[in-house]
């Protein structure tokens, strides 16, 4: 195997692919490695760490003979970066000497290979369902929504984004517990389904899917379901994920099937006193405590050495007493992925959260709207 390729046309798609591999603990498990395959004037780059695996393709001009390889992912990553990205690189197999030779003229790296025997595969299983959905729309519903799964290793359906096809709509859940997310948005006739259908993608295989995908294009990709994987291209990649497989509950009776209160608050705004209150909050729950009333909001925050933040804002919406406490940092989390100027807090009884979402000026196709449990301060 030996090709020569101009660097800058090889670094993004070789970044994500290493990205997926050395998460192993076993330092000597081949999934620390890249598969690297030369055919057909084509350098196909695959990385797995069981759960996930990514592939790339780059067209090659400058092929002097094929070959299939393994190289560590980081090793060959961290030798690339240290060279001139506008620099044409040259890679050969030296098969004497089990090495992989990168020269880029004036500098030479040999590193160790291995062997793409055992290179391990995603099995390939009968699609179930396919989605079909615009690249901006589907990295929008995974940014808007991801923040919210849960990083612990409690309860599997909160360690994922769940998917729910109802005919033609789209519904999407997330949540860690404490917080959720609920999205909704309308898809072509295409994906319409007789029945339901649901699944739950992973946290890693949500945040790899945004990276790849195209945040102002309006060209499609489609998740193709099995019932243990979902499949995807796009933009030179193709992604495999195992899904999570466990039963989800009826979320939706936490969603208020009433509101008492609808508050008018400017974002931006909000989200930079929510910031100042919450240096002085107790950092195990971050609370910030809420009182709306007499056409404002107090904002308190008071941690265990009894310092104590406060702001104020005006807000001719709220004239109805609210009193209550949540984590700043939650809010926040749900400020910074709306996009309208003005958010809605609303209320309902008992008190035990509040739902935000956009304005009534937001347009969009995709419908958010969040939902944030009470804390005790």
């Amino acid at each position: 195997m030996k090709f020569r390729v101009l660097l800058s046309n090889l670094k993004k798609q070789l970044d994500e692919v290493a990205g997926i591999a050395g998460t192993a603990p076993n330092k000597e498990d081949i999934t620390q490695n890249i598969l690297i395959n030369v055919s057909e004037n084509s350098l196909n780059l695959k990385a797995t760490n069981y759960n996930i695996e990514l592939k790339t393709i780059i067209p090659l001009d400058d092929v002097e003979s094929d070959g299939e390889i393994t190289v560590n992912a980081n090793k060959l990553r961290d030798t690339l970066s240290n060279l001139d990205i506008n620099s044409v690189v040259s890679i050969t197999l030296d098969e004497d000497k089990n090495v992989l030779v990168i020269s880029d003229g004036n500098t030479s790296f040999e590193i160790r290979t291995r062997s793409s025997i055992d290179f391990p595969s995603f099995e390939l299983e009968d699609i179930e369902q396919e989605i079909t959905i615009k690249q901006c729309l589907l990295k929008s519903i995974i940014d808007s929504s991801v923040f919210c799964v849960s990083n612990e290793d409690f309860r599997d359906y909160l360690k994922g984004i769940r998917f729910e096809l109802n005919g033609s709509k789209l519904e999407i859940f997330t949540s860690d517990g404490h917080r959720m997310a609920i999205l909704e948005t309308q898809l072509s006739a295409q994906n319409s389904t007789a029945g339901s259908f649901g699944a739950i993608i992973t946290k890693k295989c949500a945040a790899q899917l945004s990276k790849i995908l195209n945040d102002s294009g309006e060209s499609e990709v489609v998740l193709k379901f099995t019932k243990n994987a979902v499949r995807t291209s796009c933009n030179n990649f193709s992604l495999a994920s195992k899904l999570i497989n466990c039963g989800y509950p009826n979320v939706r009776t936490v969603i208020p099937k009433s509101i008492d209160t609808t508050i008018s608050i400017p974002r931006v705004t909000f989200n930079k006193l929510i910031q100042q209150v919450s240096v002085l909050s107790s950092k195990r729950v971050n609370g910030v405590s809420f009182s709306f009333g007499n056409g404002k909001v107090d904002l308190r925050s008071e941690n265990s050495e009894h310092e104590v933040a406060t702001a104020s804002l005006a807000l001719p919406d709220a004239q109805t007493p609210i009193e209550i406490s949540l984590n700043g940092q939650y809010v926040r989390d749900v400020l910074n992925v709306i996009k309208t100027d003005n958010v809605l807090f609303c209320f309902s009884q008992p008190m035990l959260n509040v739902l935000i979402k956009s304005d009534a000026s937001d347009n969009s196709e995709l419908k958010a709207s969040y939902i944030i449990s009470k804390v005790v301060v």
